[in-house]
């Protein structure tokens, strides 16, 4: 009998059942985009601004604000996986069950990975809907759009797995992981942070990080800038990525069961 709908059952009602995962993955994102806004509301209003003339101007800077959000805590969201190998399979009483198990270890894990990759999808689609109904966003290209989120959340459980491979112990795991996200969200220049104005320094913004390659994907395909091949261009790289970490995760993981 295939055990896998079962175990995928199990890992996702987990997720959906911690409130913590609701608040940080989900409210967390959308309430910074909102407060931004907000904010930005206020002060333009302050200037003298005339908010009704320049509503494509707002609608711009909450397409910037949302994809940034979005995105970045999808990344964050590969700590997901990562906590529930090392719950499950690395520390406490449940491995032992786990390897008694008749069901091959290899199914749970992929039933973790199923499970944590459709919070992933829910997570990005509550995010764009909400946000897209709030402050009346254009998302751009929707095929751009979806294929930018399923390919960012499959990345985003690997690196979630190649952590909880290379660190040695769960503390080890989750702070890297979170410098890892933090990094990249410094190297984009989504932490207002600038790395000043030279050639290197605008080559890693654009294209030096993952995040960086989703967030422009996005941006190129419609909704702030209309070039479709530098889309699919960067689209294209985001892929080749995840394509080199999933091969790295399944050499890594056949040489520690070997």
């Amino acid at each position: 009998m295939n055990r896998f709908p079962l175990i995928f059952t199990h890992y996702f009602k987990r997720l959906l059942r911690n409130p913590i995962n609701i608040l940080v993955y989900i409210v967390l994102p959308m309430g910074l985009v909102v407060l931004n806004m907000l904010a930005n509301i206020g002060m333009f209003e302050l200037q003298g601004g005339d908010l009704a003339a320049n509503a494509s101007a707002v609608a711009a800077t909450a397409t910037l604000l949302a994809t940034v959000f979005m995105v970045a805590f999808q990344f964050f969201s590969g700590e997901l996986l990562m906590e529930n190998i090392y719950s499950d399979f690395e520390e406490g009483p449940v491995r032992w069950r786990l390897s008694a198990s008749p069901v091959p270890q290899r199914t749970f894990l992929f039933g973790a990975a199923v499970a944590c990759w459709t919070f992933n999808l829910v997570q990005a689609i509550l995010i764009f809907s909400v946000l897209a109904i709030l402050f009346d966003i254009y998302w751009g290209n929707p095929l751009v759009l979806v294929a930018v989120v399923l390919i960012v959340s499959i990345m985003s459980q690997l690196i979630g797995a190649l952590v909880s491979q290379l660190a040695p112990t769960r503390k080890t795991a989750t702070v890297a992981i979170n410098l890892l996200c933090f990094g990249m969200m410094f190297l984009s220049g989504f932490l207002f942070i600038p790395l000043g104005n030279s050639a290197i320094a605008t080559f890693i913004t654009s294209y030096g990080t993952p995040l960086a390659l989703a967030f422009r994907a996005i941006l190129y395909a419609g909704p702030v800038l209309d070039n479709m091949g530098h889309a699919l261009f960067n689209l294209g790289l985001l892929a080749v990525i995840t394509l080199v970490l999933a091969a790295l995760v399944f050499t890594l993981g056949r040489r520690r069961t070997s």
